[in-house]
């Protein structure tokens, strides 16, 4: 009996690291991530939206050291996840968390759809970039369908291992 529930543990294990980490991506994303972004002048950050990047991941990396380099799809996607909060949820943290009080309807309107110009640039250091009005919504839905393959990947493959292990014994 105890043989016939270790597969179902593990998966339950797995799910449950799966449920903490999007958790923490999220509350960091939202709170850390969009406090800073709320209070950090680009213009006086060389590279900010590199360093930015870098933020997004830092934290998952020990993702890397604790399960192993065969969890990349994980450490990605909560690295996007959190990027996804700090553009989704931007105005809605300024509002709840600073009291920073913005047309929100205007603010999704320029994320979500190509209906806005942006009178700011990326700046990744030694590259910078205009956004054109469907940038940003292209990168959103772009990180929204890679979160999804990446985290679908990263779960099939445990779930054939598993299956594998189950057929050996």
């Amino acid at each position: 009996m105890r043989d016939i529930l270790k597969p179902l543990t593990k998966i339950d294990n797995r799910l449950s690291l799966l449920l903490m980490l999007m958790l923490y991506s999220f509350f960091y994303g939202f709170i850390i991530i969009n406090w800073i972004d709320l209070f950090v002048s680009p213009r006086h950050v060389p590279g900010y939206h590199l360093w930015l990047a870098i933020v997004y991941f830092t934290p998952f990396i020990t993702v890397l050291f604790l399960r192993g380099s065969e969890d990349w799809e994980l450490t990605i996607s909560l690295g996007l996840f959190t990027s996804l909060m700090n553009d989704l949820l931007y105005y809605i943290a300024g509002r709840i968390l600073f009291g920073i009080h913005v047309d929100l309807i205007s603010f999704y309107k320029c994320q979500l759809l190509p209906l806005c110009e942006k009178p700011w640039e990326y700046d990744f250091l030694f590259i910078k970039i205009k956004p054109y009005p469907y940038l940003m919504p292209l990168s959103i839905y772009t990180r929204i369908i890679l979160i999804y393959m990446l985290l679908y990947k990263w779960w099939r493959e445990y779930i054939e291992e598993v299956r594998e292990k189950k057929e050996t014994v």
